[in-house]
């Protein structure tokens, strides 16, 4: 028995793994907020070093804290591909006493 072929179903699936497997196009804000990230990561790796050279303590600690959580916000947001409101985003690196970069907007 050889199979029923359906070009309506399989031009479907054609399209729907073409959109799976597709790269996202950042906007320029985006592009941003990921460099923000990466920017993130650094700082979070020198705390690390410091933290493994021994010279840990509380507030060391709660920094680390403050950028994972801002870290993980940010990259939360991009990979589910919602936006993130220039000014929520400005918030949120001002409490945890982080920069924005001067590009943003809002």
């Amino acid at each position: 028995m050889d199979p029923i072929r359906d070009s309506k179903a399989e031009q479907q699936f054609q399209e729907m793994l073409a959109k799976l497997t597709s790269m996202p196009e950042w906007s320029e804000k985006q592009q941003l907020e990921l460099e923000m990230a990466r920017e993130i990561s650094g700082e979070m790796l020198r705390l690390a070093e410091v933290m493994r050279d021994g010279t840990t303590d509380m507030e060391t600690c709660l920094t680390m804290l403050k950028y994972a959580k801002v870290m993980d916000f940010v990259l939360t947001t991009l990979a589910s591909r919602r936006e993130i409101a220039p000014q929520t985003l400005r918030v949120i690196f001002k409490l945890a006493g982080l920069k924005v970069d001067e590009a943003y907007p809002g």
